[in-house]
């Protein structure tokens, strides 16, 4: 049985069309989103077309948290290309990331211990309306956009001498590049504007959304929906018809990587087909990793965190700051990188709370102590925006406290997810089919 995806319509929104004033758009800063559409359709009103149907538990974990199983041969690595002939992981990434951590204290493990054909696609994580704020006042169900996360890992291939089969290691460290939806039409078109931008500086600025033109308000709402159909409706076509619906229904390896012959070779087409669309290198927004100094089981107990800008698929390192998520102020700034253990921060976060910074302490897991205080609250996506916390505590929510992996190999125990990556997949699924799809 199938159900018809249609936008999420409220009194706000009937009756909108992709048209916008400019002149209540550029109320914002200064600026204009640019066109709200393209000429083929202007004036229309937003909506799906009535063919485009989905199956009944769609999105169920495994559409919206794509896990590739990093224990056998890859499906997507770093050799696979992308309908326009590019690297869906361009070498000059990984050149800016060893770049990134080359004054820290990983300095060229990455190089001395991987090759660049070491480089996988260990899971993809599709968020239909990622939040876009900084405060949790701010309504993450109301102020998101889709986004696609791809989660690169570097993993080793051995072939013991007496074993046919080859074992795989996948080594203590990641990538996850992060790419918004580029605004679509009810066709699920690309279209010319910067909603999300826009949108997303005016909280960042720690402005309230209801300073926000009721004009500007409903185009955002309008567009968002429109790109999270289209996203979704991507996703939708993954599925293959000869496996259950039922079996999508977990966070696990996706049913279709785990099949040989055609099975497994459709998905593999279906997916590049929808990572081109969707994961292109021009709309990267940001990259950030994580890694142990050299040796795969080091003397020093430290994972180094980076992150780097976008910049339309030619990325910076940029600072790394916690936002206070009652306040939205800046909490602290650690630089370029992050340098954490298992039970302490980085050197500018322990400089902070030294001083007295309350919301940052309120902010953080450093030990055992505080995930038993606050791990629930730092899993819950509406108790902790990502803005408001440190990279590492995020990932020390974890039950092995030696396991830094959200959606990602740890060593040869195949992929972890952590508590945090479920709890917002099941946030995803109730917005897709609650408020998208009412």
């Amino acid at each position: 049985m199938k159900n018809t995806p249609h936008l999420f319509t409220s009194t706000l929104l009937m009756g909108c069309t992709l048209t916008v004033e400019n002149s209540a758009l550029e109320s914002l800063s200064g600026k204009n989103f640019g066109p709200m559409t393209n000429e083929d359709t202007a004036e229309e009103d937003i909506s799906v077309p009535e063919s485009d149907t989905w199956d009944t538990n769609f999105p169920a974990e495994a559409d919206l948290a794509i896990l590739l199983d990093t224990l056998s041969v890859p499906l997507i690595d770093f050799n696979t290309l992308d309908n326009a002939g590019d690297r869906f992981l361009p070498k000059a990434w990984l050149k800016r990331l060893r770049e990134a951590y080359a004054s820290t204290l990983v300095r060229d493990a990455i190089d001395k211990e991987n090759q660049d054909s070491d480089w996988r696609l260990a899971s993809i994580r599709i968020s239909p309306c990622e939040p876009i704020g900084i405060r949790t006042d701010q309504d993450i169900d109301e102020w998101c956009w889709p986004a696609v996360h791809l989660i690169w890992q570097p993993v080793i291939e051995i072939l013991p001498a007496d074993a046919e089969d080859s074992l795989y290691y996948a080594d203590d460290r990641a990538i996850k590049a992060i790419f918004p939806v580029a605004p679509r039409d009810r066709e699920g078109n690309r279209i010319t504007g910067e909603w999300r931008q826009h949108i997303k500086q005016h909280l960042a600025e720690n402005n309230s959304p209801r300073t926000l033109p009721e004009q500007m308000r409903t185009g955002f709402l309008a567009v968002r929906d429109a790109s999270a159909t289209a996203v979704l409706s991507g996703l939708s076509k993954l599925r293959d018809p000869n496996i259950s619906t039922a079996a999508y229904e977990s966070l696990d390896l996706r049913p279709e990587s785990l099949q040989d012959g055609p099975i497994r070779s459709r998905f593999k087409d279906r997916l590049i087909d929808f990572l081109s669309e969707f994961a292109q290198w021009q709309d990267l927004y940001e990259l950030n990793a994580f890694s142990l100094p050299e040796g795969r089981d080091p003397a020093t107990d430290a994972w180094v965190f980076v992150s780097l800008k976008g910049n339309d698929g030619f990325p910076s390192v940029q600072d790394i700051t916690i936002i206070g998520g009652q306040s939205g102020l800046e909490l602290v700034n650690m630089g370029t990188s992050q340098t954490i253990t298992a039970r302490a921060e980085d050197d500018a976060v322990e400089l902070a709370l030294e001083e007295g910074n309350r919301e940052l302490k309120a902010s953080l897991i450093i030990d055992s102590e505080d995930i038993e205080e606050k791990g629930d609250a730092m899993a819950d996506p509406y108790l902790f925006l990502t803005p408001n916390t440190s990279c590492a505590s995020c990932h020390k929510v974890n039950p092995d406290e030696h396991d830094f992996h959200a959606l990602s190999g740890f060593e040869d125990d195949g992929i972890s997810v952590s508590p945090r990556t479920t709890k917002e997949v099941e946030r995803d699924i109730f917005w897709a089919r609650h408020i998208l799809n009412p």
